[in-house]
């Protein structure tokens, strides 16, 4: 049986890098090496830090009890989310 995280991963990870592919031009000039949250249902760049910790403070400032995707900006992504 598959679980609902199973099947939420795939479908975060696709929203959160369209997202960041729309908004990667900016992002990788201002923010290189940052931290980007990513809130999937309002596809905005919600929170950005030096930091997994300072980009989910900014973020859920903006959307409480949302879904983000987090990546490091530039061309390692090293992805992550948080439900």
């Amino acid at each position: 049986m598959i679980s609902w995280v199973q099947v939420m991963k795939p479908i975060l990870v696709i929203k959160g890098e369209e997202v960041y592919e729309k908004n990667k031009e900016r992002l990788e000039k201002a923010y290189l090496g940052k931290i980007v949250a990513i809130e999937i249902e309002s596809r905005d760049v919600a929170g950005i830090g030096t930091n997994l910790d300072e980009a989910y403070e900014e973020a859920v400032k903006k959307y409480p009890n949302r879904q983000f995707y987090f990546r490091k900006v530039g061309p390692c992504p090293a992805p992550g989310y948080l439900f």
